[in-house]
């Protein structure tokens, strides 16, 4: 089983994809036991034993060639993913309010200067740490107005990365039963 998170979808009206059409190119590539949650881009699929990053390429590809959508993907398995659960240093904050808490599932490991330069600009409401290829962030005071939420987007900060709320993080647990 895999999770395939989708980068900048549906938000704000950009990049839009309907689940349907999604889960119908992960079938028509020959994946089994597909399921989507949420409009976000989440995707679960049996993938053999291919690595993820050959899922990525070939998910960003056939996106593009049948859906015309140009995006990110991030691929995880159920170990690494109930690790990144396991690994959250803000546990209490992710438990009382989950829907202010993020994790930025990223493909590489995040460096101490891309660390540094999420926090240069987040709020004094805002906590961020990052273990391995996650930036965990808690938005005491709401997203919305987040500094740190818009320099995933920037070319600069060299992260190839998607963020999902503690809420949806638990649900695509559930989901794959991790």
């Amino acid at each position: 089983m895999r999770i395939a998170l989708l980068r900048g979808v549906n938000v704000g009206g950009n990049r839009k994809v309907a689940m349907a059409d999604l889960k119908a190119m992960v079938e028509g590539l020959g994946f089994t036991g597909v399921k989507t949650l949420l409009a976000s881009g989440n995707v679960v699929f049996e993938a053999g034993d291919r690595s993820d990053g050959a899922l990525e390429a070939l998910l960003e590809t056939e996106a593009e060639r049948r859906l015309g959508l140009a995006t990110r993907f991030i691929v995880r398995g159920p170990k690494a993913w109930r690790a990144m659960m396991d690994a959250n240093p803000m546990p209490d904050e992710a438990g009382r309010e989950p829907s202010r808490f993020l994790v930025n599932v990223a493909r590489e490991a995040v460096t101490a200067d891309q660390l540094a330069a999420i926090r240069a600009v987040a709020t004094p409401g805002e906590k961020v740490e990052a273990v391995d290829r996650c930036v965990y962030i808690f938005f005491g005071d709401g997203i919305a107005d987040s500094k740190a939420a818009l320099v995933f987007g920037r070319k600069s900060l060299g992260l190839t990365a998607t963020g999902r709320n503690w809420n949806t993080v638990r649900k695509i647990a559930e989901l794959i039963g991790a």
